[in-house]
């Protein structure tokens, strides 16, 4: 009885980290379509089970032995919630923080002309992500009379013309957002 119910508790425990990921990809990634309803049943069963063959594994072992096991084991799960979280339109998570990555390390090579010349599409090249570091370095330039538009867009966006720099982050993408949060924060 005693073992069943830590067996129960390093469950709970391990499988926490995917529901905190499905938080974070759900808030920062939300244009899933009706993928998200068939993915995160399917991923937390996947972990579910990998977690719990994990725990069979190491019943008998010394507690090193358990956490050089269980450590693996939960960043795989992590690895699987990031990898098979679905999106409508755009790249794959991994690809999108590849492109966040690349645009955010590529900061002193970006131009006016990835802000000025970004077109709105679902990019699969780390367009958008470039578009919004650029805007971000030239966020002075930007004119706030209501003649530039987000992701000079003025088909989705033409309700909603630049007119403060304080109103930008809350009309970008979500990690988009936290692209420019990042940026904010490190003061580039």
């Amino acid at each position: 009885m005693r073992t069943n119910r830590r067996n129960l508790l390093y469950a709970s425990t391990a499988l926490s980290p995917t529901i905190c990921m499905f938080h974070i990809l759900i808030k920062l990634f939300p244009y899933t379509g009706l993928g998200r309803i068939v993915a995160l049943p399917l991923v937390f069963t996947l972990n579910a089970a990998l977690i719990n063959s994990a725990i069979h594994l190491i019943r008998k072992l010394s507690p090193l032995c358990c956490a050089l096991i269980l450590v693996p084991t939960i960043l795989l799960s992590i690895w699987n919630t990031i990898l098979f979280y679905p999106q409508e339109f755009s790249p794959s998570i991994p690809k999108q923080i590849k492109y966040s990555i690349s645009a955010l390390q590529h900061y002193d090579d970006l131009t006016l002309a990835d802000w000025e010349g970004y077109t709105y599409s679902p990019s699969r090249s780390g367009a958008s992500e470039r578009y919004v570091v650029a805007l971000y370095k030239y966020k002075h330039r930007v004119p706030l009379d209501g003649t530039s538009y987000f992701y000079n867009d003025t088909d989705y966006h033409k309700d909603h013309p630049i007119r403060s720099l304080n109103g930008i982050p809350s009309e970008l993408e979500p990690h988009h957002q936290f692209i420019w949060w990042l940026l904010q924060s490190y003061e580039k």
